[in-house]
């Protein structure tokens, strides 16, 4: 099993790399920008990751010819087309084949927390979906859909909410709020009516309409109605995906789950509120590892 064992985290906000040789002893570790497809494109998604490999390929610990396998997880792998594309990148990038699994985000992450395959895991980042697999392999997955047609509960979803209900606040056709301010400054808008052009300029990047997300956050534990609404609303979202999943898993698991993604790591509020509305029947379980430390894991799996 001699070699180097790569392992890439491709969140919507940064990409991730770490090698680690044959003794599972961590070598390199680098990120970079996104390298979800949704988020920045295909073209642009390559191009940082290709950046990633090239700076790594520099390094003097580094010897790309000794590379055995190969783990990259991101949005959208779980379908035939975006595998199809990476799996033509990724065998471009590496003089010789090497073991190669292509997976979603959600899936590393499931097996960095819990430091094998088996369990549910629920991410809520900048997108947000829920994944299980049993002890037979079977995986079933809920969300993940991308901004157009889902994404409830993410750092994105709570952004955008945050706008659109702002806008029919103004209009008295909805919760009062106080985020018109916030709005304005953080997306740097003279009126809040500029938001119209704004948000519907198709330049207009996911992850930067998500880092809106902590400032409904603060202004919900300020006493915000509206802010508030949207979050118990965000809470809710989350806690039907994991319901979804765990109803349609079947089979013998063992019924523990681990939650990841910056919403659920990073905001306290957010996190207090889904966990009142989780079943009973899931116990949660703290992280024992990364996504990246997840994709290490499917890598070295890959050889055994």
């Amino acid at each position: 099993m001699k070699g180097l064992f790569y392992g890439l985290d491709g969140g919507g906000t940064r990409c991730r790399l770490a090698i680690w040789d044959e003794n599972k002893r961590l070598i390199y570790k680098d990120e970079g920008e996104s390298s979800n497809v949704y988020a920045v494109g295909f073209e642009q998604a390559k191009s940082n990751v290709r950046s990633l490999l090239e700076k790594a390929a520099k390094n003097p610990l580094v010897e790309v010819s000794k590379i055995r396998a190969l783990c990259f997880g991101s949005a959208g792998l779980a379908r035939d087309t975006e595998r199809s594309r990476w799996l033509s990148f990724f065998e471009s990038q590496f003089p010789e084949p090497i073991a190669l699994l292509l997976c979603t985000d959600a899936e590393i992450m499931l097996a960095g927390s819990l430091n094998e395959p088996t369990g549910i895991g629920l991410i809520a980042g900048t997108g947000s979906i829920c994944i299980g697999r049993n002890e037979d392999g079977v995986v079933v997955r809920a969300g993940g859909m991308g901004t157009a047609l889902g994404d409830e509960g993410s750092a994105w979803w709570i952004a955008k909410e945050a706008v659109r209900r702002t806008l029919r606040s103004k209009e008295n056709r909805d919760l009062p709020t106080t985020m018109e301010t916030t709005i304005h400054a953080f997306f740097h808008l003279e009126s809040l009516y500029d938001c119209i052009p704004f948000f519907n300029d198709k330049s207009l990047t996911k992850s930067a309409v998500a880092e809106f997300a902590p400032f409904v956050s603060v202004a919900a534990e300020q006493g915000d109605q509206l802010a508030l609404a949207i979050l118990e609303e965000a809470a809710t979202e989350l806690a039907s995906l994991v319901n979804s999943v765990e109803s349609r898993l079947g089979g013998q698991f063992l019924h523990r789950i681990t939650l990841g993604g910056g919403v659920l790591e990073h905001d306290k509020l957010i996190r207090k509120l889904f966990l009142e509305k989780l079943t009973p029947t899931l116990i949660v379980c703290p992280s024992r590892g990364t996504a990246l430390d997840g994709a290490g894991i499917l890598a070295f799996s890959l050889v055994q």
